[in-house]
C-alpha cells in the first residue's frame, strides 16, 4: 500500500535516468548487496576503482575478472588469456575461503617454490601437470599457514554464509536503494524502498559500484540529438516481430509523436512483422517441428516454411536498416528462442554480435510481440519500482532468501536390503501308511466318478471308517451317479443330513447334478422318513411315493400328448393354408393370361375390320375367316369368352346403324 501524499514524486513515478538529485545523493545500496561478498582476506587486497570498471564498452563497462583483485584487461582476448594462467586457478579455489592474492602478491608467492617449481618442470612431461602442482602446493602452503595462524575467517559457518550472501546478490534481478536520511521535502516517508532492474547495470561485484553506475546514467540536459542515448527492445514470437529504438531522454511536449499510446516516450525507430509461423493451438515453429518429427509434407507445413525464412529475412535486413541506432544504444533487450535468435546475429553480413556486452533478457515476463507490449515494457524497465517495509521486515526477508539458497540436503536413500529368495517348500515326507491312505482315496473317487458300483461295495465295507460319509454322498451326488447313491443311502445308511467340509455348510441333496439326483433322495425319504431329519437338516423339500411319481409321470405323458397334438395340429393348419395360398396363385395367374388373351383378340379384331380396302361394312357371319384366326390353341373357356366378347361388338355396330 502507497503512503505517499499528494505532492509526493512518488505518485507521479520516478524515471531510472531522471531521479531528482536530491534523492539520488542520498541513496545507498541496501541490506544484502551493501554486505561484503565474500570474508575479507588475510592478505590484503587492492580494490578496484569504479573507473576501472568503467572503461571501454559502451555503456561504461569495463573488462576485468571477478576472481582476482584488480585484474583488469583491454581486450576480451586478454581475458581469455588470463583464466589460463595459474594466477587465476589457484584464485578460483582460494576464493572459496576468501584468500584470492592480488599480481603483486603472487609473484611474490612464486618466487617461494620457484626452484622446486622449475625443477618438477624439467622432470614433467608437460606444462600443464607443472602448473597444476605448483597450484596445489601453494593452495597446501597457504592452508597450513592459515590454520597455524588460528585465522577467523577459517569458520566454516562464516564461510558458508558468505557464500549464500554472494548468491543472493548475483541473483537478485532488481538492486535495492534506500535513502540514508529522511527526505520530507520530496514527500517520501520513512521506510523507503527504491528497487531498479540489475539488467539496467553492466555486472559489477560490489553494491558501491552500482551507485555510482546509477549517477553516472542520470540525464545531464546536455544531450544533443545525435549523440543522445537510447536502448533497443527487439521481440520475436510465434510469427510476431516487435522492435524499437527508444531515446532515454523523454519527448518534449512540442515534439509530434507517431505511436499511439507512446506518451512523453521518445521512439526514434519502431517496425512490426507478422509471418504465418506457427499452426494454431499447437505452438512451437515449423523448424522444431520438422527436427523433431519427419518432415511434414502438407500445404500448411510448406506455408509455414516460408513464412519463416521470410520474417528471418525481414529481420535481418531491418537490423541492417539500424545499424547506426545499434551501435548507439546502451543497451539492447531481445526476447527470441534459440532458433529465433539466428534472425540477429550468427550469419555473415550481422550487424550484432553474440558476444555484445550490451545483450539482455526481459528480466519479467512478456505477452505477445506487438508496440504495446514493447512499450509496457520500456515503464518496466525504466519506472522505479517503490516499497515501504520496516526494517525488522526487510532483515527477515533477506534473511529468508539467503536461507533459501543453501542447498537442500538430499535424503539418503536407504540402501535396499536384498531379501532373500524364498526357499522351496520341503514337501513332509509321508509315511507308508499315509501313501497308501492317499492311493485308496484317489480309488475311491475314481469308482464313484466312473459308476462301478460292484467294486465300490467290497472297497467300501473294508475302509468305510477313513471316510466322512457326507462327503462321499456330495460326491456321488456331484458326480450324477445314481445307482452308486442309492446304496450308499438305502444299505450302507450314510447321513445326508451332516454338512460336507470345506463346501460352505452345504449338504448332498445341494450337490445334486439333475432332478433324477434329487428324486433318489426324495424316494429314500419317503421309503424311511424315521431315518434322518430328511427336511430340515438333509434340506430333502418332500419324499416321492411311487404313486406320486406315477402322477407326476401320468401328467407329464398328458402334457407332452397335448403338446404333440397341438403340433400336428399347427402343421396341418400350415399345410391347408399353404394349399389354399397355391390355389390362389393359380387363380391369380389364369386370370393374368385370360386378360392377356382378351387384350389379344381385341387386337386382332380391329386389324380384321381395317384390314380390307373393299370389304363389306353390313354384319358378318360369326366364326367366319377372320374371326376364326388366331383361336387356334386356346382352352374352350377362353374361345366362349372370345365369342361372347364378338357377339356383343355386334350388338353395338347393329344398333349404331338403328
Amino acid at each position: 500500500m502507497s503512503t505517499s501524499t499528494p505532492n509526493s514524486i512518488l505518485s507521479r513515478g520516478i524515471s531510472v535516468y531522471s531521479i531528482p538529485q536530491e534523492l539520488l545523493s542520498n541513496l545507498s545500496v541496501r541490506s544484502i548487496q551493501a554486505q561484503p561478498t565474500e570474508p575479507e582476506p588475510a592478505i590484503s587486497q587492492a580494490k578496484p576503482t569504479a573507473s576501472t570498471q568503467t572503461g571501454n564498452l559502451p555503456g561504461g563497462a569495463g573488462i576485468s575478472c571477478q576472481t582476482c583483485p584488480s585484474a583488469n584487461f583491454d581486450t576480451v582476448e586478454e581475458q581469455r588469456t588470463h583464466f589460463k594462467s595459474d594466477w587465476h586457478r589457484y584464485n578460483a579455489k582460494a576464493k572459496l575461503t576468501g584468500r584470492t592474492v592480488s599480481a603483486e602478491e603472487w609473484d611474490g608467492m612464486v618466487e617461494g617454490i620457484s626452484s622446486i617449481s622449475g625443477s618438477e618442470s624439467s622432470g614433467s612431461s608437460s606444462s600443464g601437470s607443472s602448473s597444476q602442482s605448483k597450484v596445489a602446493k601453494l593452495l597446501k602452503r597457504q592452508k597450513i599457514s592459515n590454520e597455524d595462524g588460528n585465522d577467523a575467517s577459517d569458520d566454516d559457518e562464516a564461510l558458508e554464509l558468505a557464500d549464500r550472501q554472494r548468491r543472493a546478490h548475483l541473483r537478485t534481478a532488481v538492486i535495492w536503494f534506500s535513502p540514508t536520511t529522511p527526505l520530507p521535502t520530496l514527500g517520501i516517508p520513512k521506510d523507503t524502498q527504491f528497487g531498479i532492474h540489475r539488467a539496467l547495470f553492466p555486472p559489477f561485484d560490489t553494491a558501491a559500484d552500482y551507485l555510482t553506475e546509477l549517477k553516472r546514467m542520470q540525464l545531464t540536459g546536455n544531450e544533443d540529438e545525435d549523440g543522445e542515448r537510447r536502448l533497443t527492445l527487439l521481440m520475436v514470437a510465434g510469427g510476431h516481430f516487435a522492435g524499437m529504438v527508444v531515446s532515454i531522454k523523454p519527448r518534449s511536449k512540442t515534439e509530434k509523436q507517431d505511436v499511439k499510446g507512446a506518451g512523453e516516450v521518445r521512439v526514434l525507430k519502431h517496425k512490426t512483422f507478422h509471418r504465418y509461423t506457427t499452426r494454431k493451438k499447437q505452438g512451437g515453429s515449423q523448424a522444431i517441428n520438422d527436427n523433431a518429427k519427419s518432415k511434414a509434407v502438407s500445404a500448411g507445413a510448406m506455408l509455414r516454411r516460408y513464412g519463416e525464412a521470410a520474417l528471418q529475412e525481414e529481420i535481418r535486413a531491418l537490423m541492417v536498416d539500424w545499424e547506426e541506432e545499434l551501435a548507439a544504444s546502451e543497451r539492447i533487450f531481445i526476447r527470441a528462442s534459440t532458433h529465433g535468435k539466428k534472425s540477429f546475429y550468427g550469419f555473415e553480413g550481422a550487424v550484432l554480435q553474440k558476444n555484445d556486452e550490451r545483450f539482455r533478457t526481459f528480466p519479467f515476463p512478456t505477452r505477445r510481440p506487438t508496440l504495446q507490449e514493447l512499450l509496457r515494457c520500456w515503464h518496466e524497465l525504466t519506472r522505479i519500482k517503490v516499497s515501504h517495509l520496516s526494517e525488522d521486515a526487510l532483515r527477515a526477508l533477506d534473511e529468508e532468501y539467503i536461507a533459501s539458497l543453501q542447498p537442500k540436503n538430499k535424503p539418503i536413500k536407504p540402501v535396499p536390503t536384498p531379501t532373500p529368495a524364498p526357499a522351496a517348500p520341503v514337501l513332509p515326507k509321508l509315511s507308508a501308511e499315509e501313501e497308501a491312505k492317499i492311493d485308496r482315496r484317489r480309488r475311491l473317487e475314481e469308482m464313484i466318478r466312473k459308476g462301478r458300483l460292484d467294486a465300490l461295495k467290497p472297497f467300501w465295507t473294508k475302509y468305510q471308517a477313513e471316510y466322512n460319509p457326507s462327503e462321499i454322498l456330495g460326491l456321488a451326488a456331484s458326480n450324477n451317479q445314481e445307482d452308486i447313491l442309492r446304496y450308499l443311502l438305502e444299505e450302507e445308511k450314510l447321513d445326508p443330513a451332516q454338512p460336507i467340509e470345506n463346501a460352505n455348510n452345504r449338504r448332498a441333496y445341494d450337490l445334486s447334478a439333475n432332478k433324477n439326483i434329487r428324486n433318489v433322495f426324495r424316494r429314500v425319504a419317503h421309503n424311511h422318513p424315521e431315518w434322518y431329519d430328511w427336511v430340515g437338516a438333509a434340506r430333502v423339500p418332500s419324499g416321492l411315493s411311487d404313486e406320486l411319481e406315477a402322477e407326476q409321470n401320468s401328467k407329464k405323458s398328458e402334457r407332452r400328448k397335448g403338446l404333440k397334438e397341438k403340433l400336428k395340429e399347427r402343421e396341418k393348419q400350415r399345410a391347408i393354408e399353404a394349399v389354399q395360398e397355391e390355389q390362389a396363385e393359380k387363380q391369380a395367374e389364369e386370370k393374368r393370361q385370360a386378360e392377356e388373351a382378351m387384350k389379344l383378340a381385341a387386337m386382332t379384331l380391329g386389324s380384321g375390320n381395317s384390314g380390307s380396302g373393299t370389304g363389306s361394312k353390313g354384319p358378318q357371319k360369326l366364326g367366319g375367316k377372320v374371326g376364326g384366326e388366331g383361336l387356334g390353341g386356346m382352352s374352350q373357356e377362353m374361345r366362349m369368352q372370345i365369342e361372347r366378347e364378338r357377339r356383343a361388338r355386334a350388338a353395338e355396330a347393329r344398333f349404331g346403324r338403328g
